[in-house]
């Protein structure tokens, strides 16, 4: 009981974060948390930084997929210093490869895309564990580790896509340029982004106009494939578990390209659609051609206990406030702060 009642638990936080998240982000006071003055341009009135929510949630998200990733490899009876030297390559390389594959594709320096970071860390995730394998310091089965990485990522993505909510990026088309069938679907679920800074607005000129929600169907059917993976790994069916997370992300990853309106690159499809394909084939040879020895489930409070310590608070907390000021500083955004003495309080 206590798998499933792990998964009920899972399921009531992805859906009370969901429920929030599209009923306050979209508005205009849920994009920037704090301006922080960095210089003097003229007496009393100062340049700032600004501060997302995109960043407190994406770094909220990845801490989290990662806490899910060392539950899932600790029910199997895996501690966290084993568990963490992969993990820590995998994202060695995947946070600046956010960066670069967002700079590749769609030419843009100040810009992040977890779709490009993700297809990359699937490509390579087989070989980090294989050399770690092969270093003799661990021993890791492959397909548990890749299906725990599958189920991370499913989760972490369905909430990290808040972050889109809130800065107003990978914005859907508007309704009045969809089919007929698409506007009435969404007649009544849509988003309406307010205020300038949002992305839909200064990019797109759709301020305050009724959009697909493609950010919020993202979440919900990555919280879906997260949480039946979640419970297929529990009961031991790793190749399957590791199948539907994979399935569901990369063929809705496809399908949502055709409803939004942001800048995806140039061609017909989008080279993001390209490695949803590849991911999805590359998921197929790989479940097809590796072989590992059977790995028995365990009950999911073992790996509860691997991040009940606080050696693993301090490290997930040092973790946030690195990816926060990562992605948190906001690049396409500016403040000026007026700094002056409250007279009537002296």
């Amino acid at each position: 009981m206590d798998n499933e009642l792990f998964v009920i638990v899972l399921a009531l936080g992805c859906g009370a974060i969901l429920w929030w998240g599209c009923a306050r982000l979209p508005r205009a006071d849920r994009q920037i948390i704090a301006s922080v003055p960095i210089r003097q341009t003229v007496p009393g009135l100062w340049a700032g930084l600004n501060l997302t929510y995109y960043g407190l949630i994406l770094a909220t998200a990845q801490c989290i997929a990662v806490t899910l990733f060392c539950i899932l490899m600790g029910s199997l009876g895996y501690p966290p210093w084993v568990i963490g030297l992969p993990a820590g390559v995998m994202l060695m390389i995947c946070i600046p490869a956010s960066k670069i594959v967002a700079r590749v594709v769609e030419k843009k320096k100040d810009t992040f895309t977890v779709g490009g970071a993700s297809f990359v860390g699937f490509i390579v995730s087989p070989f980090i564990l294989s050399g770690v394998n092969a270093s003799g310091f661990v021993s890791i089965p492959v397909l548990p580790f890749l299906a725990a990485l599958a189920v991370s990522y499913a989760i972490g993505e369905g909430i990290g896509r808040l972050g889109c909510i809130s800065f107003g990026c990978c914005y859907g088309k508007p309704l009045g340029a969809c089919p007929p069938s698409i506007a009435r679907l969404f007649s009544r679920l849509h988003f309406r982004f307010s205020g300038r800074l949002k992305k839909a607005a200064y990019e797109g000129g759709f301020d305050n106009v009724p959009l697909v929600p493609v950010q919020a169907l993202t979440s919900v059917l990555h919280f879906i494939a997260g949480l039946l993976s979640t419970y297929l790994f529990l009961n031991g069916h790793y190749r399957l578990s590791f199948l539907t997370a994979v399935l569901i992300t990369q063929s809705w990853r496809f399908a949502s390209e055709f409803l939004r309106s942001d800048h995806r690159g140039g061609g017909r499809l989008s080279i993001y659609q390209f490695m949803s394909v590849a991911m999805i084939a590359y998921s197929f040879f790989i479940v097809s051609f590796l072989h590992s020895a059977p790995v028995l489930p365990q009950p999911v409070a073992l790996g509860l206990k691997n991040v009940a310590t606080l050696p693993f608070f301090v490290a997930i907390e040092m973790l946030w406030v690195m990816m926060f000021f990562y992605v948190g500083k906001s690049r396409v955004t500016g403040s000026d702060i007026l700094l002056y003495v409250r007279k009537d309080r002296i």
